[in-house]
């Protein structure tokens, strides 16, 4: 979803840039993200945010599959933000393998060459063999 930003609120019905930030740093993670970290987001503009999982898709890693899922969701939108905030999670019975991560490289490519990229690793048992990626992109 795009929320577009006036003062501290984002508008798109009921969510605020407040909740938005808590909702990533409230997360369990290996790679931890701060309200510090993600404070620069008052000054954006525009923000954009969305969670990606990951389908069973025979041939494809999960990662291949998130990637899959952004290039139908939102593909070549990515390149007007210069600063992403990336969480990717996964269920403790369920790790995300190296082999899986050689992917991230092709989301990476969705956004600008000059793109200011944050990313945290974390667990969320609920999702199951999924891995689920929190984006948060702006400018």
């Amino acid at each position: 979803m795009l929320y577009i930003k006036s003062n501290k609120e984002i508008y798109d019905g009921e969510l605020i840039l407040d909740d938005l930030i808590q909702k990533i740093v409230g997360q369990s993670t290996l790679i931890r993200f701060s309200t510090n970290d993600m404070n620069y987001l008052y000054q954006e503009s525009v923000v954009f945010s969305k969670v990606f999982y990951s389908r069973f898709i025979p041939g494809m890693t999960r990662m291949e599959s998130v990637y899959w899922e952004i290039q139908n969701a939102i593909g070549f939108e990515l390149k007007q933000y210069n600063k992403v905030i990336l969480l990717f999670m996964h269920s403790h019975r369920h790790p995300l393998m190296m082999k899986e991560f050689e992917s991230v490289l092709d989301i990476v490519r969705c956004f600008p060459e000059n793109v200011v990229i944050k990313w945290g690793l974390g667990f969320d048992d609920s999702i199951g063999a999924r891995l689920a990626l929190y984006m948060i992109c702006s400018k």
